[in-house]
């Protein structure tokens, strides 16, 4: 009877050191794991993963607000001709609207670039998202400065 309790205690004191068995007691001849090499899985930042679906969600509000407003010019110019006057095109509520939908997309670009920067500075996760959402919305934000540029200094 001694003899199983002086097992039993040899196999608790074993898996007591971090919670798993030894595992070259088991025959495994592998060399354990040691923090930091490759088999330690990193997770994904959270910030980083959604500045990217914010990036998405941003992209398809953009390509949405775009084709909406195209047919809906084209739609208007075929009904009218061609006696629409710059100003009269400016306050249509097509451009209007397509104008406040695209401001709320730049608003979402905003969020996912501050997102991916939050997902950039955590320490011990995978940055992949988190570059991936910071280009795909910092790409848009530069591309309306640049738009924006171009129509003060080319007008």
């Amino acid at each position: 009877m001694d003899h199983q309790n002086t097992n039993n205690s040899e196999m608790n004191n074993t898996s007591s050191h971090s919670g798993y068995s030894d595992p070259n007691a088991l025959g495994n001849t592998f060399p354990p794991d040691l923090p930091g090499t490759p088999a330690e899985r990193l997770k994904h930042s959270g910030p980083g993963i959604s500045s990217f679906i914010v990036g998405l969600v941003a992209l398809l509000g953009h390509i949405t607000t775009f084709v909406l407003l195209f047919l809906a010019l084209n739609n208007t110019l075929q009904l009218l001709g061609s006696s629409l006057s710059r100003e009269d095109l400016a306050f249509h509520p097509a451009v209007v609207l397509s104008s406040l939908a695209f401001l709320v997309c730049l608003v979402l670009n905003l969020s996912g670039v501050i997102l991916g920067i939050i997902g950039l500075v955590l320490k011990n996760r995978r940055k992949v998202f988190a570059i991936i959402g910071l280009i795909l919305n910092a790409l848009f934000i530069l591309l309306f400065v640049g738009l924006i540029l171009r129509e003060i200094y080319l007008t």
